[in-house]
């Protein structure tokens, strides 16, 4: 069957609706702040394979790991014992290819005349699954087992409800059972109304039709990857970037390093130049570290490019076994994010140097998250705060970077203050620009933030980000930003660094201020436009210090450009 253009778009928006819906549904049924407010989770359809066709909100690059959850679903429970209104769920890295423990995997069949013909899934984070810390993710776990309960693929739903045996052993693995139960049923209502949804569309248009569109979807994704590598000059670009440790061993740097080959219609990213895996919790999965590549191929490509398992046939990886971007197991996962980061950002700056024109900076460093353990929230209930942190995105040809901007997953929001401050024994005493923590550059880079709380209880404190030391860089002749940094201070104390990697007891009154790193900057700062420099500096952003050193922008008193002492400067250097 080859299908009309005009029934294969109506059929295609179709299904991104399911999705959208879908995500909807997760969002709104959520009952951690992490979920709800910072939408950390995916909702979308696979084929019967299990190739990704859509997607909708949250975190883009979930999509990409959908077909190895779906796979490994496939290995336990084959498609005839399959019912409709089953749910299946798991949060092995090692098995359904989510990204750490408490990335929680939830899968329906849609079931079509008897027969798999899609799958409808979720995957999500939960603010604890047990582990050696509230919020899972120990700054000290030194193999998978510690980052809390591993579900193999399991039935968990069936047309009469949950497996109360299943539920049973995820209550009894959570300092917060009530809310990680709660999110799990979330994730079920929003894939039961996905496979519902997409029984209605192939009821409206026919399961033939459905299926053809899915797949002209891929071939074409694929085809339009294929087009833009070949109008692109061949070639080899090498680029790489450096996480403070692993953990385990804290004076030594672990290193991300890509090669990229670019030749004819295929694109291949080699990493065998990255450091081995880490006794600490300082590595990503293989299926996450080629997600946040593509995600990467695609932003200095063309980002209009839909992310489907399209996209995935062009791109070739060699991800040797036992790296820190693909460990074996038993490696902890728990702290994947930052290098996933890293690897987004390496493959960004190597396809810049394949391809000038397309060159954008990296965002910031310090990425990660926080987690607070409480014994009673503000309704005297056991509590996880489970916080993503923010940087700023690099620069480009056209534009500054995007200030406050989640690095990758562009769109995921932060937790607002009102929300903490109501459910949390916590008071957000600042929330603000980090000023100088831009990038400098013809564009400059995004401004970070400064995020300052005092604890209003004891509390349990687990940082869990990176890149307090090596920092981030810039672009064709663009500075690297200002590096992220945490400070505790003791009731009466005096200010402590902490480490990226780290674990506190809170006493009431401690002080705890995050400063998260800018954008990079591309281009010479030095041609940057003095009037842009000014509003910088009007606007915060910059200091007048900075304005000169790092831009050769001298201001009079009154915030005036001098445009004599500019030009000298300028010349000077």
């Amino acid at each position: 069957m080859t299908l009309d253009p005009i029934t294969t778009e109506v059929v295609l928006n179709r299904l991104r609706e399911i999705a959208h819906v879908m995500a909807h549904a997760l969002y709104h049924t959520g009952y951690s702040p992490i979920l709800r407010e910072s939408q950390d989770g995916s909702a979308g359809l696979t084929d019967t394979a299990g190739r990704a066709i859509v997607g909708g909100g949250g975190i883009p690059f979930h999509w990409l790991l959908y077909p190895r959850s779906v796979a490994s679903i496939l290995a336990r429970y084959p498609p005839q014992v399959m019912r409709d209104g089953d749910c299946f769920i798991s949060n092995d890295p090692y098995k359904v290819a989510n990204s750490h423990v408490p990335d929680v995997v939830v899968a329906a069949p849609v079931i079509y005349q008897g027969e798999v013909i899609s799958f409808a899934l979720t995957m999500a984070h939960k603010a604890d699954v047990g582990g050696l810390v509230p919020g899972s993710s120990g700054a000290a776990a030194r193999e998978i087992f510690h980052d809390g309960l591993l579900l193999p693929p399991v039935r968990y739903w069936t047309k009469d409800g949950v497996n109360p045996e299943i539920e049973a052993i995820v209550r009894n693995n959570s300092r917060v059972p009530d809310e990680l139960v709660g999110d799990i049923r979330g994730q079920v209502g929003a894939t039961l109304v996905g496979a519902a949804r997409l029984q209605a569309l192939c009821d409206e248009y026919s399961v033939d039709i459905v299926r053809e569109a899915m797949a002209s979807l891929i071939d074409r994704t694929a085809a339009r990857l294929r087009a833009e590598f070949a109008s692109w000059p061949d070639g080899t670009a090498d680029a790489e970037g450096y996480l403070d440790h692993d953990g385990a061993d804290k004076d030594t740097p672990v290193r991300v390093r890509v090669r990229a080959i670019k030749a004819g219609g295929r694109l291949t990213l080699d990493f065998s130049g990255s450091s081995r895996q880490s006794a600490g919790p300082m590595n990503t999965p293989r299926a996450s570290a080629e997600a946040a590549s593509l995600i990467a191929t695609l932003a200095l490509t063309d980002p209009t490019i839909p992310i489907n398992s399209g996209v995935s046939q062009e791109v070739t990886f060699v991800m040797p076994s036992g790296t820190l971007i693909n460990p074996e197991f038993p490696a902890t996962v728990n702290n994947y994010f930052p290098v996933c980061h890293l690897t987004y950002n390496c493959v960004l700056t190597a396809l810049g140097r394949l391809n000038a024109d397309r060159a954008a900076a990296p965002s910031g460093l310090g990425s990660g998250a926080i987690a607070i353990g409480y014994t009673k929230d503000r309704t005297g209930k056991p509590a996880v705060q489970y916080e993503l942190m923010k940087m700023a995105l690099g620069a480009s040809k056209e534009h500054d970077g995007v200030t406050i901007g989640a690095p990758m997953n562009n769109f995921t929001p932060g937790t607002p203050v009102e929300i903490l401050e109501t459910e949390y024994p916590i008071e957000v005493t600042r929330f603000e620009l980090y000023r100088d923590s831009a990038g400098p550059g013809r564009h400059r880079g995004g401004v970070g933030y400064v995020r300052e709380y005092r604890a209003l209880s004891a509390c349990i404190l687990t940082v869990r980000c990176t890149n307090y030391k090596k920092g981030s860089w810039g672009v064709l002749g663009g500075r690297g930003p200002a590096n992220s940094r945490a400070t505790y201070i003791a009731a009466g104390g005096a200010p402590e660094l902490l480490d990226c990697l780290d674990t506190r007891q809170l006493a009431p009154g401690a002080i705890l201020r995050f400063e998260q790193a800018g954008g990079g900057g591309y281009g010479d700062p030095f041609e940057r436009a003095a009037e842009s420099v000014r509003a910088d500096v009007e606007n915060g952003y910059i200091s007048p210090e900075a304005a000169a050193e790092s831009y050769g922008v001298v201001l009079a008193d009154g915030g005036a450009i001098d445009g004599e002492a500019t030009r000298t400067l300028r010349a000077r250097r």
